[in-house]
């Protein structure tokens, strides 16, 4: 009842928005039966018909497997409404919905509804480009800084790959000002105390720890509380830094979770705060190597 009250009152909002050259239009696309076009929608046969819109899914067993199954569906869904956009099928992902809180896993309502969140974001951003300004050329323009500096730059440089290419001479760093070269060696065995790089480290294993467990660990009031027992609280902890990475290795780290940051899949919840706190992170760590080589 309440799925058929969701359809009937947006189909009419949505008719009441569209133009009418584009209902009509609309209306002219044909579409097969629901149960027929999406794998995962079954015709009710019982009394009152209608459509179970999350059926007979299968269950990958853990939290991973689920995922890519939501993804996989989510990719069928937006292909088929994308086949036959009409009305009726402008409201479908609703019904969908309202299915999965009652029968889908965790992992298939995050794998499902982060796959359709990048279509959102790839047809928003679509909707926010300049209709009428052209893209002018970008226009290649010479240096205008010194040739001291350019030239200063490309030693640096060519130091940094020096030191890269010979790992043997245990150098951590190099460091130059007006007063001379100042060399700093690597200690055996010696590891900077680093509060990120530990976060990170922990985050990492309790996510993948949380996504080997069983299916059969889960149910509906705990699996919650195990996720932010196991990961989720590492990773509120790693949102809530400031300032830079305190090592080398704790600015490398957190741009390595930042490439791992896929806010589509399902790991990271979809606001992009952690992502921005591993770019300053790492960012601050190098601007205060001002003057350092490697």
């Amino acid at each position: 009842m309440a799925t058929k009250a969701l359809r009937k009152r947006t189909v009419s909002e949505f008719e009441r928005a569209a133009l009418p050259h584009q209902i009509e239009a609309s209306s002219l696309i044909k579409s097969p039966p629901l149960h027929e076009g999406l794998s995962f929608i079954k015709k009710n046969t019982e009394k009152g018909g209608g459509y179970d819109y999350w059926a007979n899914v299968p269950t990958g067993g853990s939290y991973g497997p689920d995922a890519e199954i939501g993804q996989r569906l989510a990719e069928e869904f937006i292909a088929f409404i994308g086949k036959h956009h009409n009305v009726g099928n402008a409201t479908l992902l609703g019904s969908i919905m309202l299915a999965m809180e009652t029968s889908a896993t965790r992992g298939h309502k995050i794998g499902f509804m982060n796959t359709i969140n990048k279509y959102a974001m790839a047809g928003g951003y679509v909707s926010q480009l300049p209709q009428d300004e052209a893209q002018e050329p970008t226009k290649q323009t010479s240096d205008p800084r010194p040739a001291a500096v350019l030239k200063l730059e490309g030693l640096l440089k060519e130091a940094a790959a020096l030191l890269r290419a010979n790992e043997d001479l245990q150098i951590a760093q190099v460091a130059l000002n007006e007063h001379g070269i100042h060399t700093m060696y690597k200690i055996p065995g010696f590891r900077k105390h680093d509060a990120l790089r530990d976060k990170i480290i922990a985050y990492r294993d309790g996510l993948r720890a949380f996504r080997e467990m069983p299916i059969e660990t889960f149910t509906k009031e705990n699996e919650d509380q195990i996720a932010a027992d196991m990961y989720e609280k590492h990773e509120d902890a790693l949102r809530e830094w400031k300032g830079a990475a305190p090592t080398r290795e704790g600015a490398i780290e957190a741009l390595k979770l930042f490439t791992e940051i896929d806010v589509f899949e399902g790991d990271f919840r979809s606001d992009d705060t952690l992502a921005q706190t591993l770019r300053l992170a790492a960012l601050r760590y190098l601007e205060g190597l001002e003057g350092m080589v490697a």
